[in-house]
């Protein structure tokens, strides 16, 4: 009798944890950015980091042939985080212009590169496929400036090359292999030091992208995108499977439960019958 008001007890549980996280799932947070906000440049720069009105400029990298092997659409805003002299936390804002430099490599099937660099700065990122080639993906980003850029106003170690990347575990932009990923929608890009010497005076970084478009691996003379893979249906998906994952474990964990409680019911009959016959 007490097992099974246990078993009870645990299944009452077990649902309303899924319930919960169902409904974590289904829940969005607001975005709130530096494209909401008007700051001006550190440094005493001419240039407004501020609400703009929305201009994608287009990267294009060319193959030997002339053809294009990377194309890529955004508005672009690179956020800096990096502490002064006076050992304080300062923000540093600087867009992706229209004109930077393009370059990169695209000889090899499974993986290319696309370095963009525009004032002080070098933006890469880099692309490979999945094992069975189905899929593109970017494995990483990097980020490359001098701490003596004129936006790092009064910036620390002044003359010291930093070095930012993504988090390597993390695969960016998962499209089929052909198709250009799209994302309307912000996009957030955390970039970080790795192992800084002084981890008190790292830096860090957010590259904020608008209205993207991009695909690797195309090799077309038309230079035109391939059919568009939509980020929102793709984070749609990824948000719908885990209530459906908790769904199945909780099945698995109720059905092996019965089985545990079966058996042992069955055991300890038989063993009261056995007791009875002696």
């Amino acid at each position: 009798m007490i097992s099974l008001k246990l078993l009870c007890l645990l299944l009452v549980v077990c649902s309303a944890h899924s319930l919960q996280l169902d409904s974590q799932a289904s829940t969005r947070r607001p975005r709130v950015t530096k494209y909401s906000k008007t700051t001006i440049a550190p440094g005493g720069s001419t240039e407004s980091v501020t609400e703009r009105s929305l201009v994608t400029a287009t990267y294009r990298l060319q193959g030997g042939g002339g053809e294009t092997c990377i194309l890529l659409t955004v508005d672009a805003l690179l956020d800096i985080s990096y502490v002064t002299k006076l050992n304080e936390r300062a923000d540093a804002n600087t867009f992706v212009p229209n004109n930077a430099n393009v370059g990169g490599a695209c000889k090899d099937g499974d993986a290319e590169t696309l370095v963009l660099s525009f004032k002080d700065f070098t933006l890469e990122w880099f692309f490979a496929k999945t094992p069975g080639g189905e899929r593109w993906y970017a494995e990483s980003m990097k980020l490359s400036y001098n701490s003596s850029s004129r936006i790092l106003e009064h910036a620390a170690n002044q003359g010291r090359r930093v070095t930012l990347t993504t988090d390597s575990r993390e695969l960016l932009f998962p499209t089929p292999v052909g198709k250009s990923y799209f994302c309307p929608d912000e996009t957030v890009i955390e970039l970080t030091e790795e192992d800084p010497s002084n981890p008190t005076l790292a830096h860090k970084a957010k590259l904020y992208l608008r209205q993207m478009r991009l695909q690797p691996f195309m090799f077309k003379r038309s230079g035109e995108f391939g059919p568009a893979w939509h980020c929102a249906g793709a984070a749609r998906a990824r948000s719908e499977a885990a209530p459906v994952a908790v769904g199945a474990a909780l099945a698995v964990a109720t059905a092996g439960t019965l089985l545990g409680y079966a058996i042992w019911r069955y055991l300890k009959v038989k063993k009261v019958q056995y007791d009875t016959m002696e």
